[in-house]
């Protein structure tokens, strides 16, 4: 697809001012409505707990079209798409789309139909402004509860940064008291006074009445800056751990006058590096912001936002000005836009995952999918920033029934540290030590959530004569995935 036809699609697309939203067209132009479709939307993705499998589901979502055959909607509503179909409520016929762009960091996504009639009678919708606290918005869509297009009326509740459930970020959101029901997510919640797009649903909250949530305006435009080079690079993580000084006495400590506020610098990633802060600096002003004691900064009409929204807005690679307190001295500094290089992978869509069989033992590499799906109980050092490049975590993802496994069928959602006594470095390296021990013994430190680590002792020649007949049994194609069958082996370090 060429870059520059998914840029001027977008950049050119219509204003669309919805006055009324009755379902009837307008004396003149196409009726509104038109622009906000249904996906429908099968999926095959990879089994986290066998990776040698794939699971096939499906459902539905709800998008908004902002340019020519471009569909805006929530990435977990296409994340492991293998066929999208798209409705118009004004008529019967089936469009097909392909996944152009998708973020998981933002949970969002374009969808292209290249069909040339689907625009024939749609106005592109345009992006509004991020909405104020008691705005009135619309939310429209294909919830749940029935076929045809559906609206719910409500207003801004609240406005701050949440954990978005489906890339596992934390970002700007915003809370309306409109219904947002599954098949909601993807659609535009417009703005009652301008007539554009105030946000899109995408998630909601067990435990409360009325606590729907939409990503708003600000988010949107990253992403759609963020793929004018044709490439996503997603959003800045956390990039420092922050401490508020509402304490007096920290206050003192920390050579704070009356006239200065901030928050401290309790640990930086290593991808920062002690270049931009550092830990005990007192952070007094983000990009031209005051920062409070309590880590808010004010915006425009003095709206309240985090200090990491000045970040996150940014695109990867820039930099943030900061002013710090070092040592009772103001420093100017920078801090760059990045992402953590962690030991976890992040979220795998559309792709599968690595895996080696030894006996019954499924290895893969974690990931933020395998996190979600075996919830296990490991120490919070897995999520640390990688030590080197190839630095990655390794699991037992499931265990295969088999007389070589009596006594550890219950040592799955297990964390390997040590083979040996060596401290694996990644899957790779685990291999490496396995296929070169063919008898004797193999230990496995594992890290099962208690306080100290467990100790598997597994016979090496039984599990290797065992795999053959293990893989057999339940019908596993190779006792490792494809990407390691050429693959180097471990990174020296």
């Amino acid at each position: 697809m060429n870059k520059n036809t998914i840029i001027a699609a977008i950049g050119l697309a219509a204003c669309l001012a919805i006055s009324s939203y009755a379902q009837e067209e307008e004396e003149q132009g196409h009726d509104p409505l038109n622009a906000i479709v249904l996906l429908e939307v099968s999926t095959t993705a990879a089994n986290v707990q066998r990776p040698w499998q794939e699971l096939t589901g499906g459902g539905s979502g709800s998008g908004a079209v902002i340019g020519d055959g471009f569909i805006l909607t929530c990435a977990h509503c296409v994340s492991d798409a293998a066929y999208i179909r798209v409705r118009k409520h004004n008529e019967d016929n089936l469009y097909h789309g392909s996944v152009a762009f998708i973020d998981n960091d933002a949970d969002l996504a374009l969808v292209k139909v290249e069909d040339p009639v689907f625009m024939r009678d749609i106005d592109p919708m345009e992006i509004g402004e991020t909405p104020h606290v008691q705005d009135d918005v619309l939310a429209i869509g294909y919830p749940i509860g029935g076929t045809d297009i559906s609206f719910t009326r409500g207003i801004v509740s609240r406005i701050e940064d949440i954990r978005y459930s489906h890339g596992w970020t934390w970002l700007l959101g915003i809370q309306v008291d409109a219904a947002i029901n599954p098949g909601n997510s993807g659609g535009p919640v417009i703005d009652m006074n301008t007539g554009k797009i105030a946000g899109i649903a995408f998630q909601g909250k067990d435990g409360g009445e009325s606590l729907g949530y939409m990503i708003p305006p600000d988010i949107i435009r990253h992403f759609l800056a963020d793929i004018e080079d044709g490439r996503v690079d997603g959003f800045s993580d956390f990039l420092f751990a922050q401490g508020f000084m509402e304490s007096p006495s920290k206050r003192r400590y920390y050579k704070m006058g009356d006239d200065r506020s901030g928050v401290i610098v309790e640990d930086v990633a290593k991808v920062v590096g002690d270049a931009s802060i550092k830990t005990d600096d007192i952070i007094i002003e983000i990009d031209g912001y005051k920062v409070s004691n309590n880590g808010k900064i004010r915006i425009d009409g003095n709206e309240p936002r985090s200090i990491f929204y000045p970040i996150y807005l940014r695109q990867i690679g820039e930099q943030v000005p900061l002013k710090v307190l070092r040592d009772g001295a103001v420093v100017e500094t920078s801090i760059p836009v990045a992402k953590r290089t962690q030991r976890v992978r992040r979220w795998m869509y559309d792709t599968k995952p690595d895996y080696f069989v030894f006996g019954g033992l499924v290895f893969t590499t974690a990931s933020y999918n395998y996190m979600v799906e075996a919830k296990p109980d490991f120490h919070d050092d897995i999520f640390e920033d990688k030590e080197f490049e190839d630095d990655e975590a390794v699991v037992i993802s499931d265990i295969l029934s088999d007389v070589c496994m009596e006594g550890y069928l219950g040592c799955l959602k297990a964390l390997v540290r040590t083979v040996n006594g060596t401290r694996v470095k990644n899957i790779r390296h685990l291999m490496q030590i396995v296929d070169s021990c063919q008898d004797g013994f193999i230990r496995l430190g594992l890290d099962m959530g208690d306080e100290f680590d467990f100790k598997m002792v597994v016979d090496a020649k039984e599990l290797h004569e065992a795999t053959p007949r293990i893989m057999q049994r339940y019908q596993i194609p190779a006792d490792r995935s494809k990407d390691l069958q050429q693959s180097p082996l471990a990174t020296s370090h």
